[in-house]
C-alpha cells in the first residue's frame, strides 16, 4: 500500500523552530542522523501509541508563509541553531523551500508590516482567499493526501483584539475589513476552511474564537493549541504538582530568562509580551488550587545568546512545621531543540485524529500547550493521563489523582498498567 503524503504549512517557517524542524527532519530522511537521536523528545515514541497508525517523518512534504524572503537553507544559517557543516550537508534539500508571503494585520510585529514581503494592500476578504488558494494549490501540487497548518509566528498585540463568537460575526468582519481580526485568526480560518487541522503553538488569541470552532465543528477539523510547553513553564507543571501532591505550601516561584533569538527580540516589547506573560503565569494557581504566593516571570532580550535560552528558577516553599525549604533551577538549551519533536508530534497527531473523525479542540493533547484549551488539567503528569487514556483506553492508569490519600500507598504515582 502507498504511504501517504501529508503537507505541513508552517505560518513563520523561516523562523528557528520551524526551520529547525524541517532540518533535522531532511537530515534524517537522508540517513545523515541515527533514528534514536532524531526520536529523542517525541512523545509520539511513548508505548499507548505503538499500535495506532500514525505517519512517520517520511510522509511529510514542508512549505509554509513567512515575512522574510529567504529559502530554508538561507534562513538555518541564519538560524544559527544546527552547526553550518551539518546545514550544508542538505543544502540543495533545503534551498528548494521558500515561503510564500505572509499575511498580516495591525497586531504583528512592526517588521512583519513594514515588509516587503506580505499579503498587503488588498481586502481581508482576498488575502484570506489567497491563503486558500495557496493551500489548495500546495495540496494539489505536491500530490498530497491532506494538510496540518502549524501556527509559529511571533507574539501579537494583545490590545485591539476582536471577540467574533459566532461563524457569521465572524464572516462579516472579514467583508467589512474589521481591525480586530488578527493574522492568527485569518490563518486559522482559511486552514479550516481548506478542512486543514490547525495547531496553535503560541500564546496569542486564535482557537478561543467561538468563530472557529464552529467552523470546525462543521467542517469536522481537528485544533490544537495553545501556546508551546516546551521548557520553564514545563517545569512549573511538574514541580507544581509535586508540591501538590505532597502538601507542600508554595511560598514564592521567581522566574527570569535570555534568550537571543527573534522571539526574544519581540518579546522585549510589552506590547507583544502581555499575552505571552499572561500564559507563563498563568498555570500554577489552577494547578495548585490556591493564589496567595509570589510569582514573578522575567524574560530578557540578550542578542549573543541566539537560540541559546538560559532560565533560572527560585522555588520557596513550606515544608513540616511551616520551615522553609528551597529548590534553584538552572536550564539550558536551545529553545528550537526542545520545541521541534513537540511540532512533529503534532502534525502526526492531528493528522490521525482527522482521519478517525475528530473535530474541535483536541483536549488529550494538553501537555504539549502551556494554556490547553477545553480542559482543566494544568499538572504534566494529569495531562499525561489524559494522554495515555486516549490512545489506550484499554490501559489502567494511575496518576495523580484528585485526592491525594490515593496515591500514599503507590511506589510509582504514574504507572500504566495493561488492562
Amino acid at each position: 500500500m502507498q504511504k501517504r503524503k501529508i503537507g505541513a504549512l508552517i505560518v513563520g517557517v523561516n523562523g528557528a523552530t520551524a526551520n529547525t524542524t524541517i532540518v533535522g527532519t531532511i537530515l534524517h530522511n537522508k540517513g545523515l542522523i541515527p533514528d534514536d537521536s532524531f526520536k529523542r523528545g517525541m512523545i509520539t515514541e511513548d508505548d499507548c501509541l505503538k499500535e495506532h497508525d500514525l505517519i512517520d517523518q517520511t510522509q511529510i512534504v514542508f512549505g509554509g508563509w513567512d515575512m522574510i524572503d529567504k529559502n530554508a537553507y538561507e534562513a538555518a544559517i541564519d538560524n544559527r541553531v544546527l552547526d553550518r557543516v551539518v546545514i550544508n550537508s542538505v543544502k540543495e534539500e533545503l534551498k528548494k523551500i521558500r515561503p510564500m508571503k505572509a499575511l498580516h494585520t495591525p497586531h504583528d510585529v512592526d517588521e512583519t508590516i513594514a515588509s516587503d514581503y506580505s499579503k498587503n494592500g488588498t481586502s481581508l476578504q482576498r488575502r484570506v482567499d489567497h491563503l486558500r488558494e495557496e493551500i489548495a494549490s500546495f495540496k494539489e501540487n505536491n500530490g498530497l493526501d491532506g494538510v496540518v497548518v502549524i501556527y509559529l509566528a511571533s507574539p501579537l498585540k494583545a490590545q485591539g483584539t476582536g471577540v467574533y463568537n459566532t461563524l457569521e460575526e465572524f464572516r462579516k468582519a472579514i467583508r467589512d475589513n474589521d481591525t480586530g481580526l488578527t493574522s492568527g485568526m485569518l490563518y486559522a480560518y482559511a486552514a479550516i476552511e481548506e478542512n486543514c487541522p490547525f495547531v496553535d503553538f503560541t500564546p496569542n488569541v486564535t482557537l478561543e474564537t467561538g468563530a472557529l470552532l464552529e467552523l470546525a465543528d462543521i467542517n469536522n477539523v481537528p485544533l490544537a493549541g495553545r501556546d508551546g510547553n516546551t521548557g520553564q513553564t514545563l517545569m512549573k507543571t511538574v514541580l507544581g504538582q509535586m508540591l501538590k501532591i505532597r502538601n507542600l505550601k508554595l511560598d514564592g516561584w521567581y522566574s527570569t530568562n535570555i534568550l537571543g533569538n527573534n522571539d526574544g527580540k519581540v518579546l522585549a516589547r510589552s506590547e507583544h509580551a502581555e499575552i505571552k506573560m499572561r500564559d507563563k503565569l498563568g498555570v500554577l494557581e489552577p494547578l495548585l488550587g490556591y493564589g496567595d504566593f509570589d510569582h514573578t516571570v522575567n524574560i530578557e532580550y540578550f542578542a549573543p545568546r541566539g537560540d541559546n535560552k538560559e532560565a533560572w528558577d527560585s522555588i520557596d516553599f513550606l515544608g513540616w512545621l511551616d520551615q522553609s525549604i528551597s529548590v534553584k533551577i538552572n536550564w539550558l538549551g536551545r529553545d528550537s531543540i526542545l520545541a521541534a519533536p513537540l511540532i512533529l508530534d503534532l502534525i502526526r497527531l492531528t493528522e490521525y485524529a482527522q482521519r478517525k473523525g475528530e473535530k474541535g479542540i483536541q483536549s488529550q493533547l494538553a501537555m504539549y500547550f502551556k494554556n490547553p484549551l477545553e480542559t482543566e488539567a494544568r499538572g504534566f503528569y494529569d495531562q499525561y493521563k489524559l494522554f495515555v487514556d486516549y490512545y489506550k483506553p484499554t490501559a489502567k492508569v494511575t496518576c495523580l489523582p484528585q485526592n491525594v490519600e490515593e496515591v500514599k500507598h503507590v511506589d510509582n504515582p504514574c504507572a500504566v498498567v495493561s488492562g
